[in-house]
């Protein structure tokens, strides 16, 4: 049986997200693993610090891909991508300034924000939330009100997510067996439980691999849980300062050229996370080039389409805005989102660069 530690890792950091302080900072002096380009006067440039959310997985692919392919640095910022990992509060490292921008879920800046920060995301890689249940497909689990009357695994930090599924759906929550679970697909294979929460891009190859079976997944984005995942916040405080918004502005147009090359073809951003940015996180191209496929999913959709990737449209703030009041999480509204630098950059287009 493969086993993938990250996932019980991630597993471990989702619980620590939602009652750290936000004075947390354990990790955020990680050293890149960012390549030189050599084509750019680097003195020239300005810098920025961008912390992602996990360790280095093709999950980040277009942003290796802009730092490799010199697309930062045409667009006049020198990017210093640290790996995130369970001991990194990203959201802490870009309020206490030890980051410029920070890659998290939308649920995880809002709750920064209720813990005292002033966070504000202005663009968002994953259109849909990466949240999914998988189950057999000898025992298929296809919408929220199959759950009923099955055996769900839930891993520490999914429990809300869960209660917030069902209540959106109409699910009876007392037909539902909750069991606590990691990430690990291992209950689900065995039978332990019928259906299990999991990272709609990894596990799901695990569970292939495991019995030689496609498992049935579906996204909780689907149903009502629509929540932006790898959004990139920053502090309200560097928008209103003229010289950090055009860095940031530099940032995300490199950023979105490099997403706009791994949705063309993710061949590189797999090559380059295996062999260079996560060499030595024992990864394989096989597998990775499995999770890149999958991310289409996430980062494609209509509005990307429409408008460009890692978009914020109206409707998807007010989607957030209702799925993070379900969360329970207080004080949510507009403010939480700022779309300027992204308008600013399609100028009316769905491609740049």
């Amino acid at each position: 049986m493969t086993s993938h530690p990250t996932r019980r890792l991630r597993a471990l950091a989702t619980a620590t997200a939602l009652t750290a302080s936000i004075a947390l900072l354990a990790g955020c002096a990680s050293s890149s693993g960012s390549a030189d380009t050599g084509s750019t006067d680097s003195a020239a440039l300005t810098p920025i610090t961008l912390q992602t959310s996990w360790i280095p997985l093709v999950q980040f692919g277009g942003s290796y891909v802009a730092d490799s392919e010199g697309y930062y640095a045409e667009n006049g910022v020198d990017v210093d991508i640290l790996p995130g990992g369970p001991d990194v509060d990203s959201m802490a490292a870009v309020a206490s300034g030890q980051a410029d921008i920070g890659m998290a879920n939308a649920d995880t800046v809002a709750r920064a924000n209720e813990q005292g920060a002033d966070l504000v995301i202005v663009a968002a890689g994953f259109q849909k939330n990466p949240l999914a249940i998988l189950s057999s497909p000898d025992n298929p689990i296809t919408t929220p009100a199959d759950m009923e009357g099955k055996k769900i695994g839930v891993p520490a930090g999914d429990e809300a997510a869960q209660d917030a599924l069902m209540e959106v759906n109409g699910v009876d929550a007392s037909k539902v067996s909750t069991v606590p679970v990691g990430f690990d697909v291992a209950p689900l294979v065995s039978g332990e439980v019928d259906g299990l929460w999991v990272f709609y891009s990894e596990q799901p190859i695990s569970y292939e691999e495991s019995t030689g079976k496609e498992g049935t997944v579906f996204l909780t984005a689907d149903y009502g849980l629509d929540v932006y995942a790898q959004v990139y916040a920053v502090t309200r405080a560097s928008l209103e300062d003229p010289e950090k918004k055009a860095a940031i502005e530099g940032f995300l147009k490199g950023e979105i050229e490099g997403w706009q090359n791994y949705v063309a073809d993710p061949t590189e951003a797999v090559e380059l996370t295996v062999n260079d940015y996560a060499k030595d996180g024992g990864l394989t191209i096989e597998e990775q080039t499995k999770q890149a496929a999958l991310q289409m999913d996430l980062l494609v959709t209509p509005e990307t389409e429409a408008n460009g990737l890692l978009t914020i449209s109206d409707e998807g703030i007010k989607n957030n805005i209702a799925t993070l009041t379900t969360l329970g999480i207080t004080g949510v509204d507009e403010s939480l989102f700022d779309t300027s630098l992204l308008t600013d950059i399609y100028a009316g287009g769905n491609t740049i660069g």
